[in-house]
């Protein structure tokens, strides 16, 4: 039986370079990932708040596109959470994400095929 210590107690010396370059690749990836989450989400809601300020908009169109910014939410915030980021009321204040979308956060359940 082998005994090692915690990853706390490790230096970071004690790491095999490959080991490091791989978790180096993983964090890139990770951020990245969210970066193109979050400017899918910020075209979501410009799509939402862009449709809203027209006078004619039907509701099952707004329907739509709170729909769509609500999964979009969803997949950044699970993301965010992957990253390790935790707290979400700043991201959503900064972003000024409507407390309607915020409720309407996850998969979109639409009956028509979504384009983006």
């Amino acid at each position: 039986m082998t005994v090692r210590p915690p990853r706390t107690f490790r230096k970071e010396d004690d790491r095999d370079p490959l080991s490091a370059a791989l978790e180096q690749e993983i964090l890139n990836e990770k951020a990245s990932t969210l970066s193109r989450l979050t400017v899918k989400l910020e075209k979501a809601l410009s799509d939402l708040k862009t449709a809203e300020s027209t006078a004619d908009l039907p509701q099952e169109d707004r329907e739509r596109l709170v729909a769509v910014a609500g999964e979009a939410l969803w997949h950044v915030v699970t993301q965010r959470e992957l990253c390790g980021l935790r707290q979400h009321k700043a991201f959503n204040d900064f972003l000024a994400v409507p407390r309607e979308v915020r409720l309407r956060m996850g998969p979109a359940r639409l009956s028509g095929k979504i384009s983006q």
